[in-house]
């Protein structure tokens, strides 16, 4: 570590895992440019700095990271607009030597990679830097004459600074009404049941080998159960992902809303070239659009601008990079398009194939209207549509669905910029903002590796997951869990196991973070909420204004918060990517600049 001297400004961070890191990294980056001459940085975290608790390396060696190792960095590059100077470090595929273009790198892998990384950021360091690192668990926040006291579990005295930066990230929370109901249901009558939790942090072993388990939730916390649940206790995939069991596996029925797991990660590359940015939903757009409407909604008011702006990025990559599968020019394609738009006569001229035309209905909700006579059935469809939707999302005939993704990024610019300047109603940023998040980008271009959906099937194949398709209702009657399918009628399962296959939610009002019950218990830190129609809609992420605290009495101005769990903004949720302009830089950028500028420092 870098070693400072007294009269430093001192800036404590409380998490000290990828948003830390990034945190640091921007304050040691700017530090050169702006001053203070003397910073002495205090990282807090009961795990080693980097990784932090989701990404540690004390973790199964089968969990995979679900980003590409292309698409994974800690360190800005050109593309990043942000005053602070720019700083040039490796993706984790250039600074891996094991790792190819387009793999996936587990998360002990991942972990070496942030490892390095916290450990470069400190050694390269300005002099009259100082970088110290704490492990352990912080448990509360005082304030005395301005100064701020950080305690620390089995810590005699607190560490002191001038301002405090919260990045801890994902956190665990209580279970709510619904789970607590369940939890207790299962108690009484000999039951198990897991709410949503971290499959990593999670004794699986109260799944019995050969015990039937109904498993809600189909995405990446689902993706971790099922791997330690089948590989993790022995089985092998042989060719064709044809998997063996051991005996040891539970039987596991599983559903969720849509009935089909998140699509497979887009791993060919563009052929036409990147689209520009918004062309639809621009900000001169939206603004013509507030002037004449009002507060928008997502779904009303900017639903077709939305569906219009997809369908171009979709639709330039499919003209540009494969002219053989249509009939007209990208220029005679566009000029009609920004028209009439997605009108179904001139998509059907210009696109020779139905697979290739833009429906984003289809794509997000695949067993919409469909029915099946038995589970037998809808498994062998689910099989299909699975190997299916791997083999398209490698194809570079279908390189368009990568410009599709590129297309969501652009959206969620676009949104971005609607929220910080109001012009959004309240139900669209209380309700629809994350409904979209989660719905559009996450389950279309957030999913798991394309190895892990073929491993599903081959799990189906074995008998070892049986589909239920879209959720029906569970409920827990007569001393055990009965499910039902939406999409097989009539079918119903009885277990004595119910597993909530996914991430706990954000909430403020239950999280077991020690440091953040403590905050909130006196008011000190308060959950963003949002009034839309007269209901109340507690977003359960920690407030904040311009990334300081608010508080029961108003806005702490030493005491601020980044990251996930934390609102003041609309962001998508992961790592960032080289070349992407990444938000998380921007908002560390000028978070950093303003505590350099802004916070004066006090006497030790």
């Amino acid at each position: 570590m870098k070693e400072g001297v007294g009269g430093a400004l001192v800036i404590a961070i409380v998490g000290a895992g990828p948003a830390g890191t990034i945190m640091l990294e921007r304050l040691v980056a700017n530090c050169g440019v702006l001053g203070p001459r003397l910073l002495e940085v205090h990282l807090i975290d009961p795990h080693p700095p980097g990784g932090g608790r989701v990404w540690r390396r004390d973790q199964p060696e089968l969990l995979w990271m679900n980003s590409t190792a292309d698409d994974v960095t800690m360190f800005t590059d050109d593309s990043v607009r942000m005053a602070g100077p720019i700083r040039h470090g490796p993706s984790l595929r250039e600074w891996s030597s094991e790792l190819r273009p387009g793999s996936f790198a587990t998360r002990r892998q991942l972990n070496d990679y942030l490892s390095w990384c916290f450990t470069h950021i400190v050694e390269s360091a300005p002099l009259g830097v100082t970088v110290r690192a704490h492990r352990g668990q912080v448990v509360d926040l005082t304030e005395r004459a301005g100064r701020q006291h950080v305690w620390v579990a089995g810590r005699a005295g607190p560490i002191e600074a001038d301002a405090v930066v919260l990045t801890q990230g994902h956190l665990d929370a209580e279970s709510g009404q619904e789970h607590q109901e369940l939890a207790a249901y299962a108690a009484t009558h000999g039951l198990t049941y897991l709410p949503p939790h971290y499959a990593a942090d999670t004794d699986l072993s109260i799944l019995a080998p050969g015990e039937p388990v109904v498993m809600r939730g189909m995405g990446l916390g689902f993706i971790d159960d099922m791997v330690l649940l089948t590989e993790g206790r022995g089985g092998r995939f042989g060719p064709g992902y044809d998997y063996r069991p051991t005996g040891h596996e539970p039987i596991m029925y599983v559903t969720s809303r849509r009935g089909v797991p998140n699509h497979s990660k887009i791993t060919v590359k563009l052929r036409g070239g990147q689209s520009a940015g918004a062309r639809y939903l621009t900000p001169e757009a939206l603004t013509a659009l507030h002037d004449e409407r009002g507060p928008l909604s997502l779904r009303d008011d900017l639903g077709p601008l939305i569906i219009k702006e997809l369908g171009w990025h979709y639709y330039h990559e499919l003209f540009n990079g494969h002219p053989d599968r249509v009939t007209m020019s990208w220029s005679d394609f566009q000029r009609h398009y920004d028209a009439d738009g997605a009108a179904r006569p001139l998509i059907e001229a210009a696109v020779i194939k139905q697979e290739d035309r833009f429906d984003l209905d289809r794509m997000l909700d695949p067993l919409a209207g469909r029915s099946f006579g038995s589970l037998d059935e809808l498994g062998a469809w689910t099989q299909r549509y699975v190997i299916g939707d791997v083999r398209r999302h490698a194809d570079p005939e279908h390189s368009a669905d990568l410009g599709l993704c590129h297309g969501m990024l652009s959206v969620f610019g676009a949104l971005g910029f609607a929220l910080a300047t109001g012009r959004l109603s309240a139900r669209a940023r209380a309700v629809e903002l994350g409904d979209w998040a989660q719905s559009v980008f996450s389950f279309y271009a957030s999913g798991p590796p394309p190895r892990r959906l073929l491993e599903l099937a081959g799990l189906a194949r074995a008998g070892v997951i049986r589909f239920l398709g879209a959720t029906g209702t569970v409920t827990a009657a007569d001393g055990v869990f009965r499910a039902t399918s939406a999409s097989v009628p009539g079918v119903v399962i009885e277990t004595r196991a119910l597993v909530e296959s996914r991430l706990p939610e954000t909430s403020l009002r239950r999280t077991r973070d020690p440091l953040l019950r403590a905050l909130h218990a006196r008011g000190d830190v308060t959950e963003e909420s949002l009034t839309a129609d007269g209901t109340v809609y507690r977003l359960g992420r920690v407030a904040v204004d311009a990334h300081r605290l608010v508080t029961r009495d108003g806005v702490h101005s030493r005491r601020f918060a980044l990251g996930h769990g934390v609102g003041g903004g609309f962001t998508p949720v992961g790592f960032t990517r080289p070349h992407a302009n990444s938000i998380a830089f921007r908002n560390a950028d000028a978070l950093a600049r303003r505590l350099l500028t802004e916070i004066e420092a006090g006497t030790p």
